[in-house]
């Protein structure tokens, strides 16, 4: 039974590490696409912290920062995992370029707003 148990985790972990390495790669081989895009949504996904035994306060979540484009002309919605930082620089409905490869977000350059000084 011991031993079901050690190659049971073990291909779980081959698994996991595969799938990573296949995104991965496959993400390398594609082109940099760039895109004239809306920020249509953001949103974020909080995960509860690992505690120890002998920890008797809650770690604070961990936090994922979301956001999505949506395309000025024709193809579909994207979603990408952004960094914080990125995260509380965008506002909705923004406009700008998002440059992406395959799955992988890249860059989002902002529209320049010109300022009317009357």
């Amino acid at each position: 039974m011991g031993k079901i148990v050690f190659w049971g985790i073990i291909a779980i972990a081959a698994v996991v590490i595969g799938r990573r390495l296949y995104r991965y790669f496959y993400n390398s081989r594609q082109p940099q696409h760039s895109l004239a895009v809306l920020v249509a949504n953001k949103h974020t996904r909080e995960f509860m912290g690992r505690t120890r035994k002998d920890q008797t306060e809650m770690p604070p979540p961990r936090v994922q920062y979301y956001v999505t484009f949506r395309p000025l002309e024709g193809s579909e919605e994207r979603e990408f995992r952004v960094s914080q930082h990125l995260y509380e620089q965008l506002n909705k409905e923004e406009t700008g370029t998002l440059v992406f490869q395959g799955s992988r977000f890249i860059a989002f350059e902002p529209d320049e707003t010109i300022l009317d000084n009357d």
